[in-house]
């Protein structure tokens, strides 16, 4: 028996769980590149550092390498099991209805704005986001997006696949993706993820980069092993 199809309202919900989840996974990703470029600056700046040779900066940059390959990958899965925000976008470009203006303008009925605000800043979001008057999402717009993401991480899509998450004795059959090729792809997802974030939950943000609330890099100034 075949279940019955699922309304405007599950997809909605099922949607949103996505994003949360694809959300999650990029803003460790961008985190994780933060720190690992913030810890290269450290090791600029102390000559000693510099001149001191250890298999422990192979192994930090290659790890990197490897968990930020992977995770902008898993954001280009699209079987039917699998959380993406590819996935996320054909769900949208197919129902465009599920972002529709009448939607968004709901997320704002909160009790600390009054009514005239909220139909003012959801309106004001869509035309901005989606387009002046229009309705619901422009399938053909988020067609761009995906070709977009496919495009920015084809080369680190290809990597994971022949090399990292498995190894394809076929080998590689283009260059091996460099730093600025993760940066780049991170970076077009990160934006993704904002954009739908804004226009799905009402979530106004500039980066996934949280603001850190201590002192992370304050185990530098500690000796890492004790004199004896």
């Amino acid at each position: 028996m075949n279940s019955a199809p699922m309304t405007v309202e599950e997809r909605r919900i099922r949607l949103k769980d996505w994003l949360e989840k694809v959300h999650g996974s990029v803003t460790e990703a961008v985190v994780n590149q933060r720190i690992f470029w913030e810890v290269q600056q450290i090791i600029r700046d102390n000559p000693q550092l510099q001149s001191t040779s250890s298999a422990f900066y192979d192994w930090m940059a290659s790890t990197f390498a490897h968990s930020t390959v992977l995770a902008v990958r898993r954001q280009l899965d699209t079987h039917r099991n699998s959380v993406s925000l590819h996935r996320v976008l054909l769900e949208v470009q197919k129902f465009p209805e599920l972002i529709s203006r009448s939607y968004h303008l709901s997320i704002y009925a909160r009790p600390e704005f009054t009514t005239e605000y909220a139909e003012h800043m959801a309106n004001y979001t869509y035309d901005t986001q989606v387009g002046k008057d229009a309705s619901k999402l422009d399938a053909s717009a988020i067609g761009l997006e995906i070709t977009s993401l496919k495009a920015a991480s084809e080369a680190v899509h290809h990597y994971a696949d022949r090399v990292v998450a498995h190894y394809d004795i076929r080998g590689l059959e283009r260059d091996s993706p460099k730093f600025d090729d993760l940066t780049d792809s991170l970076s077009v997802i990160e934006k993704l993820v904002l954009r739908y974030g804004l226009l799905l939950n009402g979530a106004s943000q500039t980066s996934l980069l949280p603001t850190f609330q201590y002192d992370w890099k304050s185990v530098f100034r500690i000796p890492w092993i004790p004199e004896k």
